[in-house]
């Protein structure tokens, strides 16, 4: 089989044959892997900052990916596929079988492929952590990627007035939002939403945007922090945000139980059936795909790439 690999921590991806792997034992199946959808984590498992890479060269990345099962459309993710077991960028894997989600034979595999981790984080931000209702005014920095796509989306669903954030003025076409600001900086983004007076921010950058939505929150608001993707490190006047009885959340997926993400993915399923929910996506074939960290790293895409892997 063919795959993506890692053979040095922070170096590059190569395509290569594999051998296949051994059939599946008791709890384990087979996935024939159509599509890998390619993540931040993905980044930082590559880079040695999370997971376990290092130990397990060569390194094949990819934590969610759609195929099938004995001929049955699934979504695959979970167990520590891509972080601390080799991941899903190859063309067939053994997996545990309580981490294989059913998927309904009239969705589109790959656009699943790309709703997976980015709407199940969306879906939680908003609606297990913020608890967003309609009279919010919720701002979404990063609105352009994959899980600032989908959160623009389930946010308006939910009938709250909803701005998009993104730092490069030719994605603002491509962001649903009542009101789309650009903002390349915390101080541009303080300035652009001041009118606004968000009660929810959505953050998936960090830094001084984390800083700024901390100023620009109204009272009693709540930011819900998902990911780091302008800076890890934030500095911020804890005066402020005590003073307007602020409320910060952190949320990752992959410490969620496995039978929670099996619901939300119903939810989200439903969604993208109904058209509440769609998140574009770039398709990349497998053997043309050795950059597409690199893509992520220089904020090339909008919505999702996703790895052909067939």
């Amino acid at each position: 089989m063919r795959a993506l690999c890692l053979h040095e921590i922070g170096g590059g991806l190569s395509v290569e044959t594999m051998p296949d792997p051994e059939a599946a034992g008791p709890g384990k199946v087979v996935v024939d892997i159509a599509f890998a959808s390619v993540n931040p984590l993905d980044i930082w498992v590559a880079t040695g900052n999370v997971g376990t890479a290092a130990a397990q060269l060569p390194w094949v990345p990819g934590t969610e990916a759609t195929g099938f099962v004995d001929g049955s459309p699934v979504l695959v993710r979970g167990s520590g596929l891509g972080v601390t077991q080799p991941g899903l960028c190859r063309q067939r894997a053994v997996v545990d079988a309580d981490i294989v989600h059913p998927v309904p034979v009239d969705l589109d595999l790959a656009h699943v492929a790309a709703v997976g981790v980015a709407g199940i984080t969306a879906w939680n931000a908003l609606h297990t952590k913020a608890v967003v209702h309609a009279s919010d005014r919720v701002l979404v920095l990063g609105a352009s990627g994959g899980v600032g796509c989908a959160a623009v989306q389930l946010a308006m669903a939910t009938g709250a007035t909803v701005w998009g954030q993104t730092g490069a003025a030719a994605k603002v076409a491509g962001i649903h939002a009542h009101q789309v600001v650009v903002a390349a900086s915390g101080p541009e983004l303080f300035e652009a939403v001041r009118e606004l007076r968000p009660t929810v921010v959505l953050d998936g950058l960090g830094g001084e945007f984390t800083t700024a939505s901390i100023e620009a929150l109204d009272l009693h608001g709540r930011l819900v922090v998902y990911g780091t993707s302008a800076d890890e490190r934030v500095t911020h006047n804890l005066r402020t945000f005590y003073r307007k009885g602020l409320t910060m959340y952190g949320y990752t997926n992959i410490v969620e139980p496995v039978e929670r993400q099996h619901a939300v993915l119903e939810q989200l399923f439903v969604a993208v059936r109904d058209g509440a929910l769609r998140i574009p996506y770039e398709l990349v074939p497998l053997e043309d795909s050795t950059d597409v960290h690199g893509r992520l790293v220089r904020r090339e895409v909008e919505g999702k790439l996703v790895i052909d892997c067939r």
